[in-house]
């Protein structure tokens, strides 16, 4: 189906040894990491080993395989309501931010610099998940399966990557619903990156959508009410279901045709 597409994804050996390898680099940060991974000062940390996978995927792609392939390209024009969950997920996300920021008291209001740095963090995030799920893990696996197992195995494999948070001393049943979670707020990038067969807009708004969630948690932290955030989980889930549904009804095809 894809040959034409993406001659370099046919083999498979460097696609799995990068997943692996980023997976790794990921895991072992989160080993080596001295603060709980519920805290800034974990996400602030971890900026250095999304610095190495972001190096690993540039290498790499620089190495085995070609950029547009895999999402590496400006955005085309696609239909509004394929779209839409992307936009409004970063919309909620960045009002509930705002909202919870100004339901704190003046006194202990959180530090600004540290909500710069988990942006630099959350930037490389957004960056590096795209690039390998909905870039390459999504591009390679329609390459051998075909489209529809294709996306879902793109899907699987973002979703499975957050159960290394384990290793960070997340709980199971925490770990199950991130599971749950990451697979359907997954569709959302993943319907917007083939609608517009280009990976900047999901980089994007996933590095904003991260941040604004956990900034928002260092403001309840610090006195602010759930309403905004537990409003904002809800919101995700159902753009989530909603993706996840249009994903399902898309015809076959090549995620990112030459």
């Amino acid at each position: 189906m894809s040959g034409a597409a993406a001659p370099g994804l046919a083999r498979r050996a460097p696609v799995w040894g990068v997943l692996a390898l980023a997976f790794v680099l990921l895991g072992w940060g989160e080993m080596r990491a001295s603060d709980p991974y519920t805290s800034a000062a974990f996400v602030v940390r971890y900026f250095w080993t999304e610095l190495q996978v972001t190096g690993l995927l540039v290498v790499a792609t620089a190495w085995l395989w070609s950029g547009r392939s895999m999402g590496l390209r400006w955005p085309q024009a696609a239909p509004l309501r394929q779209v839409a969950p992307l936009l409004l997920l970063v919309l909620a996300a960045v009002a509930a931010r705002i909202w919870v920021s100004t339901q704190v008291n003046p006194a202990s209001t959180p530090d600004a610099a540290t909500s710069w740095l988990l942006l630099r963090t959350t930037l490389l995030v957004g960056l590096n998940e795209e690039w390998l799920f909905r870039g390459l893990a999504l591009a390679a696996f329609c390459h051998w399966w075909g489209w529809a197992r294709g996306w879902k195995a793109a899907l699987l494999a973002f979703a499975c990557v957050h159960l290394l948070n384990l290793i960070g001393g997340v709980p199971p049943w925490a770990a199950a619903f991130q599971f749950v979670n990451t697979f359907l707020m997954g569709s959302v990038f993943l319907l917007a990156a083939v609608s517009t067969r280009s990976l900047l807009w999901p980089m994007l708004a996933h590095a904003i959508y991260d941040w604004a969630v956990i900034d928002s948690a260092r403001h309840v932290q610090a006195g602010a009410p759930t309403t905004g955030t537990a409003a904002l989980a809800v919101l995700a889930l159902v753009l989530g279901l909603c993706s996840l549904w249009m994903l399902w009804h898309l015809p076959e095809q090549t995620p990112y045709p030459d």
